[in-house]
């Protein structure tokens, strides 16, 4: 679990890094600002995935439920930040910068978000599998113990 929870640190620091440098010339309390709102979208669009994803699973404990909630929204979270957040720092740079017109900015974020819709439905269909895969291997250790 100490291994999953560093990985997922991991990749948190790496988009925030990557989104840092994305923000380019901005000053530094509009780019704070920016991580730590695009962080908490982040945080509550994979929320609404992972309750998606959750609907029709029985978890055997409350406590195992929690853990495996707890594992899978940082981990997911950090990769949603990962593909969505330094792209969409970087198109917010250059419209601030004016080095792109907002039309092709319209374009560029269109783009964007039909490829986060699509890793949406990706992500649904990856968080149901894993939790059922989870719930497998649970009962058959516990089957195994008996």
């Amino acid at each position: 679990m100490t291994i999953i929870i560093g990985i997922a640190v991991f990749i948190l620091a790496i988009s925030i890094v990557w989104i840092w440098h994305n923000l380019g010339n901005i000053e530094r309390p509009r780019k704070v600002i920016f991580i730590v709102v695009g962080l908490v979208l982040t945080y509550l669009i994979t929320l609404w995935i992972y309750h998606m994803a959750n609907s029709h699973i029985v978890y055997p404990s409350a406590e195992i439920e929690k853990t495996v909630s707890n594992t899978l929204l940082i981990v997911f979270t950090g990769l949603n930040a990962l593909i969505w957040l330094p792209f969409t720092a970087n198109l917010f740079d250059k419209i601030l910068e004016e080095e792109i017109e907002k039309k092709q900015a319209k374009k560029r974020f269109i783009i964007l978000l039909i490829i986060f819709v699509i890793c949406i439905f990706i992500e649904k269909g990856y968080l149901t599998s894993t939790q059922e895969a989870i719930i497998n291997i649970y009962n058959e250790v516990q089957n195994a113990e008996k």
